[in-house]
Order: structure tokens, then C-alpha cells, then sequence
């Protein structure tokens, strides 16, 4: 993937808006106790997640589930926005 390709198909999850929706490409963190726990609730690469809110946190599904996180753990989840 060029640079071009990774800057414009690739996102935080905080660069995403209300009703956008991507594919999850990787968890960006160092930090084994987010990976844990985004990994526990089904956040793994390849899955669709879509954006119900931004504010106060980040509120998206992935699948079936519906996942609350701060902007801390939004940052680490990478999408693919197509």
C-alpha cells in the first residue's frame, strides 16, 4: 500500500463521523490492556464497525455489539473507509 493509498483509505476511528462506517484494518497500541480489551468485545481487523456517536464518547457496532470507548482507545482503532 503507497502512502497515498494509506492516508486516504485509512482512518482513526476519531476521524470518523455519525452513520460513517469502515472495515477494521489493525489496533494501532502498544498498550496489551487496550488490545485486551478491544479484542474481548469483538474488535478484531476485518470487521464492520459504524459510528453512532462522537460525543461524549465514541459509541459504534461491531456486529451485534455496541461498544462505548473513549477518545484515548477510539484513536488506536484503524479503518478502512473504502
Amino acid at each position: 500500500m503507497t502512502m497515498f493509498d494509506r492516508e486516504n483509505r485509512l482512518k482513526c476511528l476519531t476521524d470518523l463521523k455519525k452513520g460513517q462506517s469502515g472495515i477494521v484494518f489493525e489496533l494501532e497500541t502498544d498498550e496489551e490492556n487496550i488490545l485486551k480489551k478491544l479484542m474481548s468485545v469483538g474488535i478484531l481487523p476485518g470487521m464492520l464497525l459504524k459510528v453512532i456517536q462522537t460525543f461524549p464518547s465514541y459509541v459504534f457496532t461491531v456486529g451485534y455489539t455496541q461498544v462505548a470507548v473513549d477518545s484515548e482507545i477510539a484513536s488506536a482503532i484503524i479503518v478502512s473507509t473504502n
